[in-house]
């Protein structure tokens, strides 16, 4: 027993030597906040300004605390770090939650209370993660791609509660939750449908299309996002399109086109709308974010080619959170970059 304690105090000593002199490298090396960039260049009205580059906790000011960095020193722990984010959404909280599939691990990012963890505990549950969403209730939702699930989850992620669509599903990929019907949507891109699950029953109400190329078909379909007013939007990708639908999942309107310039599609992924109704659409080859109208007109794009600030490679989600805060998994930089929608009154 006390060659233990002996051990004990020895690593804590140690802990709290190699502690203090990693939080002063941490001072002395503080990332310099990140240049004040907007789309589109003066003379232009800016639309589109970036606010923050966030690969690992300090990032956001999130400091790990002693006591936590001892426990994690003594069980032998290491820090994960985000290498291919795909999925992005935020709570109500103002949590940040990032899916990557090569850890297999979701990074929450919690600037409020100064804390970062990663889920699940169980190393071997996700096996190739995509999407990510949260109902009205926090329950966080997780689609499994090569499992065929979706993963359920309680208190920020810290709780496995079970799954969802086993048996129904083939290669689940985008989520979104839609507030207004009280539905979990998820993308199936094998099966190029949109299958509407009650979260209160966990059944599924409703299936969305079909393989084909006419309206309110899919082709490999990829992510999903609901607007304010319960309007849905899917990244139609081997279509080339973008398609918008009723809450019930009705058409509305379709836009885009295979293509290499400005108003076409190479890759589209990541779909999500803004407080003006503006739909963004990241595009994993163009390496950039294109926002068009309601009606679909191209209105800008931003971003380019790099691993700058306001550069992408190979992007993939993207979330807009009620503040218009944009943001955006740089996949193979990374990351997350974010990025604020500029509205007249903040110019």
């Amino acid at each position: 027993m006390k060659s233990l304690m002996k051990y004990f105090l020895i690593a804590l000593i140690l802990l709290l030597v190699t502690g203090n002199y990693a939080c002063f490298k941490e001072i002395v090396e503080t990332r310099k906040p990140p240049p004040d960039i907007i789309w589109p260049r003066p003379p232009e009205i800016p639309r589109i300004r970036l606010v923050n580059s966030i690969s690992r906790p300090a990032d956001l000011n999130i400091q790990e605390k002693g006591l936590t960095r001892l426990f994690r020193f003594i069980k032998g722990v290491e820090t994960k770090f985000m290498v291919t984010p795909y999925g992005v959404v935020t709570d109500r909280d103002g949590r940040l939650y990032v899916v990557d599939n090569f850890t297999r691990l979701v990074h929450v990012f919690d600037r409020k209370r100064s804390a970062f963890y990663t889920f699940p505990e169980d190393g071997t549950l996700l096996t190739s993660p995509i999407g990510i969403a949260l109902d009205n209730k926090g329950n966080v939702y997780v689609s499994d791609s090569k499992d065929a699930v979706i993963r359920m989850f309680q208190k920020g992620g810290k709780k496995y509660i079970g799954e969802l669509g086993r048996g129904l599903l083939e290669r689940p990929t985008g989520l979104t939750f839609n507030t207004l019907t009280n539905e979990l949507l998820v993308v199936d891109t094998e099966s190029s449908q949109v299958l509407r699950f009650d979260v209160e029953s966990r059944r599924v109400k409703g299936v969305i299309g079909r393989r084909g190329n006419i309206k309110g078909y899919f082709y490999k379909p990829t992510n999903i996002f609901t607007t304010r007013e319960g309007n849905i939007i899917v990244s139609d990708s081997l279509n080339f399109r973008i398609q918008v639908l009723s809450p019930e999942g009705e058409f509305i309107n379709a836009f885009g086109s295979a293509g290499n310039g400005p108003g076409y599609f190479s890759r589209p992924r990541g779909v999500a709308a803004d407080s003006d109704g503006n739909i963004y659409v990241v595009d994993a080859l163009f390496d950039n974010i294109q926002i068009f109208d309601r009606q679909g007109k191209l209105l800008m794009d931003f971003g380019s080619p790099g691993n700058g600030y306001g550069e992408f490679w190979l992007p993939s989600g993207i979330f807009i959170d009620a503040e218009d805060r944009i943001y955006v998994a740089d996949s193979y930089n990374h990351r997350v970059q974010v990025f604020k929608y500029l509205k007249e009154d903040e110019f």
